[in-house]
């Protein structure tokens, strides 16, 4: 099951938010106040969609010359024993529905300019790659 997280998921998130920030060779500098601060805070910005083995971090965007509002997914985690099982997707298609009813008519991310797995993976459920690059966006 995919749902938001809540504050009472913040010390099941945090070592997920660190292994990605391994995986990706940068310091684990995120800290569990940190996370409270931008998920739930008076000036709380990201939303989070938690499954039991991974997540996607939301926030929202604009295009302001066309009036267009649009969600920006920063992450997307699995956990290596659960790669290949379709939670990548699922976590995907939840972060399509969430930004859907926020009004959005697209969902952009960025990826790594190494990464052409990952860019296959999204070309695969719709994404259009859009310069500069490497970034991608779903319209809807």
């Amino acid at each position: 099951m995919i749902q938001p997280a809540t504050p009472e998921d913040l010390d099941r998130l945090l070592p997920m938010v660190n292994a990605l920030s391994a995986h990706h060779g940068d310091p684990e500098a995120c800290t569990r106040e940190a996370l409270e601060r931008d998920l739930f805070g008076p000036d709380a910005f990201v939303t989070v969609l938690l499954a039991e083995a991974g997540y996607t971090t939301l926030y929202p965007t604009a295009q302001l010359h066309w009036g267009v509002r649009g969600m920006e997914m920063h992450h997307l985690f699995v956990h290596p024993h659960q790669r290949g099982t379709g939670l990548g997707k699922a976590l995907v298609l939840a972060a399509v529905a969430h930004a859907k009813t926020q009004g959005a008519r697209y969902l952009s991310l960025g990826t790594h300019p190494d990464n052409a797995k990952a860019r296959d993976f999204y070309a695969a459920l719709g994404f259009e790659v859009i310069a500069p690059g490497p970034r991608l966006r779903l319209k809807f």
